[in-house]
């Protein structure tokens, strides 16, 4: 079993070091399998997106259970995240099931109530040892499309990191999440300039949308995950319309589920030499077994320390 190395501990080394980790956003077994297989294919750290939709859809328990086979079998550093989560009451249940990071979503309220809110629901995580994740500024939602948008004022995204504790912070710069079509107006100085003035590591939310030359310079300039949903909805899409649509399809689901397995692990591998994850598994594992602080802080705070406590997964 290799050395654990908490989330918010990977994401600030990455940061450091100019690559990101990609979080995926799972619906399923096999999407979560074929995250892991091009992670593994690729020897890169993931993180592993667990939406409220996913919640619904397949409960917790079940959830629990493919994140405790996943974490038997995985031999790179793995993470599970909460992805918007609507409330403490379920940041509650899922740190207790196991959950490495969590994210409150209260960006919708005004800032003095996010800021109340996430305040809290920091506590809970590090009061579990876990990473806590938060939202300044309004992007699109994720799983129903909705169009909001309101930009993240540096400024403010100063003041808000600071009043709250977080570990790393999701901002909006144009970006897109749910998009289906296209690519977002993202605003790339906007992005830079809150990368570089962050105390923490950027979290860039809508990474299926977001160009890729706008990507190479967030990464750059210290922004350390992505969320990638999209990308992998329409992999998964893709393969049972051209099996059923075109009556190309076995009796037996399995067969095209394992080419949805398939078509999200290269979909996967495609993002994670784009965020520069490839080959760093090993890197990150080393780096902590020689003393468990890998990270000499994040770029936009070059005297920050990663503190002690949030775990992380490392199987193998």
């Amino acid at each position: 079993m290799a050395r654990s190395i908490g989330m918010p501990e990977a994401v600030r080394y990455a940061a450091a070091r100019g690559w990101a980790l990609g979080q995926f956003n799972i619906s399923n077994l096999e999407t979560l399998q074929g995250v892991l297989a091009a992670a593994e294919a690729g020897g890169a750290p993931v993180i592993v997106g667990v939406s409220m939709g996913t919640l619904r859809h397949a409960g917790l328990g079940y959830v629990r259970g493919l994140m405790q086979a996943a974490r038997e079998q995985s031999r790179v550093p793995l993470f599970f995240h909460l992805d918007h989560g609507a409330d403490l009451k379920t940041l509650r249940q899922v740190l207790e099931a196991g959950f490495d990071s969590v994210m409150l979503d209260t960006s919708g309220l005004s800032f003095e109530s996010n800021v109340a809110q996430v305040r809290e629901a920091v506590a809970l995580a590090h009061s579990h040892a876990a990473g806590a994740e938060a939202q300044v500024g309004e992007t699109w939602d994720e799983e129903s499309g909705a169009e909001r948008n309101r930009l993240t004022d540096p400024r403010e995204l100063e003041e808000f990191v600071a009043a709250t504790g977080v570990d790393y912070v999701a901002v909006s710069f144009g970006n897109t999440p749910g998009r289906i079509e296209g690519v977002s107006a993202a605003d790339p100085d906007l992005l830079l300039s809150l990368a570089r003035r962050s105390p923490v590591p950027v979290v860039l939310h809508g990474g299926s949308s977001i160009a890729d030359s706008v990507m190479r310079l967030a990464i750059r300039a210290g922004a350390a995950k992505v969320n990638i949903d999209t990308v992998l909805r329409q992999a998964v899409t893709a393969v049972f319309v051209d099996s059923y649509g075109a009556g190309l399809y076995s009796p037996d689901p399995r067969v095209q589920f394992r080419k949805a397995r398939e078509a999200v692990a290269a979909a996967v591998a495609e993002k994670l030499r784009l965020f520069g994850a490839v080959g760093k598994a090993r890197e990150l594992l080393e780096a902590a077994g020689a003393g468990g602080r890998p990270a000499p802080g994040h770029r936009g705070s070059p005297g920050s320390q990663p503190s002690d406590g949030p775990r992380g997964a490392a199987p193998g």
